[in-house]
């Protein structure tokens, strides 16, 4: 939704750029691990391939966040992570060993996660926080109607070319959707990036680690290893039950049409009644749907309980972002969400080796019932550690209500 003070074309810029990113991730999610496992690894290799990808990124994206902040611009480091991840991913065709899918899955997945996380940075910078989750939810769900159009079109064009879902098959994919990161990189130069004063003496403090921000960051930590580790092995569990392309985009996209549904209310009743009720009903929440993967028989299966994905991600994609700017200036938020997106890396980069290990040892099955414990432990924490970081929510009725805003 525009801004009384931005202009409609960077506002619609906004919503491009935010559509566009997350449409990327709609193609990478399902295929990236499919095409690893047509290249002829095993789980426990492509665990520790996706996790030591991303966890290359850990080094990178608390610095990024920095430089953004002291040269207080974005649109350079767009421009360059969207150039670096298309290349990347288009070279996925080319790549015959396991050490260069390794370098290219890091060089890609490393621009994903800035330009997933600059998205919160440019719209903290046009609101308030009283107004932060509403106007992110706004423009955010631009991003799933984009994962939406891409995982479902791309799934329908593979299965309509038939045939079992190969390396052949899935290199004519690479070899065109990543183009997509080329627009990307065009809007650097058209998104709403307005800059501030400095303090006096022109430097940019470093942000400081509030210790209620030092609990949610733990918390999401095992939230996001669990959820994303599991998630990582979604599509393998598809093909294992027989699943056809189309089904496998299927299934993602109908997580992300319900996240869409659960957006924008999320994001309305957490700038009413305050962030931390809402997350204590998505943490408590994520277990049980991990659970219900391992009893899974058919794709159909699989694709009702990723419905929950809605719930999962609708709350947790808004209201992460939106508690980090609650704690934050103007002058230390792109080093706070460059906060979030490291643990969020970090967790991406554990989840994916400790869950493949797991899952080559035991089966997918027992791996979603383990990924399950570990959200049962972010969630028992959050409960009792995490407090409410919006400023005076309108309260909610009743002692139970009292306990969910403290």
């Amino acid at each position: 939704m525009p801004q009384p003070d931005v202009p409609f074309w960077r506002s619609f810029s906004l919503i491009a750029f935010l559509f566009l990113v997350t449409a990327t991730f709609g193609f990478l999610q399902p295929f990236v691990p499919l095409y690893l496992e047509t290249a002829g690894l095993d789980r426990r290799e492509i665990g520790w391939l996706l996790g030591i990808g991303t966890g290359a990124s850990l080094l990178l994206q608390p610095l990024w966040g920095r430089l953004s902040d002291r040269w207080d611009t974005r649109r350079p480091f767009i421009f360059g992570s969207a150039l670096a991840s298309g290349a990347a991913y288009l070279a996925f065709p080319h790549a015959r060993t396991p050490w260069s899918f390794l370098f290219l899955q890091a060089l890609g997945h490393n621009g994903v996660i800035y330009l997933s996380s600059v998205g919160g940075v440019l719209v903290g910078r046009l609101v308030s926080s009283r107004s932060g989750g509403t106007t992110y939810a706004n423009y955010r769900l631009w991003g799933s109607l984009g994962y939406i159009c891409v995982s479902l079109i791309t799934g329908w064009l593979l299965s309509a070319q038939g045939g079992a879902i190969d390396r052949q098959l899935l290199d004519r994919a690479f070899a065109t959707v990543p183009w997509m990161f080329l627009p990307v990189a065009m809007l650097a130069f058209a998104v709403p990036d307005r800059r501030t004063a400095l303090r006096p003496g022109g430097t940019l403090p470093k942000a400081p680690l509030p210790p209620n921000l030092r609990v949610f960051l733990i918390c999401h930590f095992l939230y996001t290893l669990s959820l994303y580790g599991a998630s990582s092995f979604l599509s393998l569990f598809m093909r294992e039950l027989g699943g056809s392309p189309l089904w496998v985009t299927a299934m993602f996209a109908g997580g992300v049409v319900c996240e869409v549904i659960v957006m924008r209310q999320s994001g309305r009743l957490s700038d009413e009644f305050g962030r931390r009720p809402l997350l204590v009903l998505t943490y408590a929440l994520l277990p049980v749907r991990l659970c219900l993967y391992a009893l899974c028989l058919e794709p159909g299966h699989v694709f009702l309980v990723q419905l929950l994905h809605g719930v999962n991600f609708g709350i947790v994609g808004v209201l992460s972002v939106a508690l980090i700017n609650d704690l934050a200036t103007d002058n230390t938020r792109g080093q706070a969400q460059a906060r979030l997106a490291t643990v969020s890396g970090a967790a991406t980069t554990v989840g994916p080796i400790a869950l493949g290990i797991v899952a080559e040892a035991l089966g997918l099955r027992w791996m979603f019932v383990v990924a399950s414990l570990l959200a049962a432990a972010g969630a028992a924490l959050l409960l009792k550690r995490f407090r409410e970081t919006l400023p005076n929510p309108r309260p909610l009725p009743g002692a139970w209500g009292a306990f969910l805003q403290r």
